[in-house]
């Protein structure tokens, strides 16, 4: 059984990284807990036009591999190879360089509300930077300014309550999603994730201009908001929904029912 195990680990492996050399780094970074060092790794995967670089003892590694093996970003469907798509909290722009690759005339947007994982994004996504652009924001439902906090880089939440929350919180610009579509001239969205740690709530519940421009989203919910909540609003802007169950997370799928 042991042995098993290890065999159907090194083909997921294998079906990642591109050489047996890219795996043994990925494993090495995946298991630093040394404390965080200046140094950015380097990663060839099969599924991107060029390497991707992680900082060590980051979730970056975890988020490698959950793009790139389990895949929980795509659309429920096949877009067409010059889509247009939206990928609100990008994080360090792996998803964005998978869409890259598997749609190569596309156009794709992302945003990153944390300096840090923004400008990882950028390095990684500067070769595409024809393709794709990565916008340092909040996702909101009113244009301004936001706290936020959190003690990981895939998990930082805009913070609504400063009084209660004691946690170290950080300010940013915040935008609405009908601020991004119209400074981009985004007519027509193939396809948007939405993966914002919260803020999708009042999000969804302020969709405005922009949601009748999209086709099909997928949308990571968290507290406070619910599948229910989400569901609901989804449906009666025109979208027939139902749970990813793929994913390991509450995740739903809207996609436009044509009138």
């Amino acid at each position: 059984m042991i042995i098993k195990r290890k065999i159907q680990s090194l083909l997921k492996y294998n079906d990642v990284f591109s050489t047996p050399f890219e795996i043994l780094k990925f494993r090495r970074v995946y298991r630093d807990t040394n404390g965080k060092s200046d140094s950015l790794v380097s990663l060839r995967v099969k599924e991107a036009k060029f390497p991707l670089f992680c900082r060590p003892s980051t979730t970056d590694s975890q988020v490698l591999w959950d793009t790139f093996s389990h895949k929980y970003h795509l659309p429920p469907f096949t877009l067409d190879k010059n889509a247009t798509i939206v990928d609100l909290g990008a994080n360090a722009g792996y998803t964005m360089a998978h869409f890259a690759h598997l749609y190569p005339s596309s156009h794709i947007y992302g945003v990153e509300m944390n300096l840090e994982n923004f400008l990882l994004a950028k390095k990684n996504l500067s070769p595409l930077e024809k393709q794709c652009k990565i916008i340092h924001a909040a996702i909101w439902f009113e244009n301004g300014q936001v706290s936020y906090s959190g003690d990981a880089e895939w998990g930082y939440s805009i913070v609504r309550d400063n009084i209660e929350n004691k946690s170290v919180q950080i300010k940013v610009d915040a935008k609405t999603i009908d601020s991004i579509f119209e400074e981009n001239n985004l007519k027509i969205v193939d396809y948007l994730k939405m993966d914002i740690e919260g803020a999708e709530k009042l999000v969804l519940q302020n969709p405005q201009k922009w949601i009748h421009c999209v086709k099909s989203m997928k949308i990571e919910v968290h507290p406070p908001a619910t599948l229910e909540e989400c569901e609901k609003i989804l449906t009666a802007h025109g979208f027939r929904c139902y749970q990813d169950k793929t994913s390991t997370l509450p995740t739903i799928v809207a996609v436009r029912q044509s009138s």
